[in-house]
């Protein structure tokens, strides 16, 4: 009995461990093949420049590299494609990211937004479509986490 309770459990984890991670991103070499900058505040003169940087604290220089920003009190716009079109109908969704925010800002945020897959991303921007957004937003001495939906043209947060 214990031994096929422990091949029951032992296949429960197999099946998990075995779902389908449809993007993942480690920022190493051909990144900026695969993400495309735009610049929706250019001709405002307030875009800023991505790069590519574990920061000032990491565990592992090459391991733990990310975007980063290059310049403080500007705007930033970068997005990247899934391979192919997916549905979540009838799934779990596990939607995922870490930031961190290494200097002490009034006013900003780092929001991830899922878009739809026809999206034009140079045409990327604050007013896009998006299923869901998601990230810290900090103005002032205001802290919260965004959390976004958008489904059949309404917003719920």
């Amino acid at each position: 009995m214990k031994t096929q309770f422990a091949l029951i459990l032992f296949a429960g984890f197999v099946l998990y461990a075995s779902a389908t991670v449809y993007f993942t991103e480690e920022f190493g070499e051909g990144w900026g093949k695969r993400w495309v900058e735009s610049f929706p505040k250019k001709d405002e003169g307030s875009q800023g420049k991505w790069i590519v940087s574990a920061g000032k604290y990491y565990g592992d220089a090459e391991a733990d590299k990310g975007l980063k920003t290059s310049e403080d009190a500007r705007f930033y716009d970068i997005s990247a494609k899934f391979d192919k079109p997916f549905s979540s109908k009838d799934k779990t969704l596990v939607l995922q990211y870490s930031v961190k925010h290494e200097q002490n800002i009034d006013c900003g945020g780092g929001y991830i937004k899922l878009l739809p897959y026809d999206t034009e991303l140079a045409k990327f921007g604050p007013d896009s479509k998006y299923y869901i957004m998601f990230g810290p937003d900090i103005c002032g001495s205001t802290r919260k986490v965004h959390l976004i939906f958008n489904y059949k043209g309404k917003t719920t947060c």
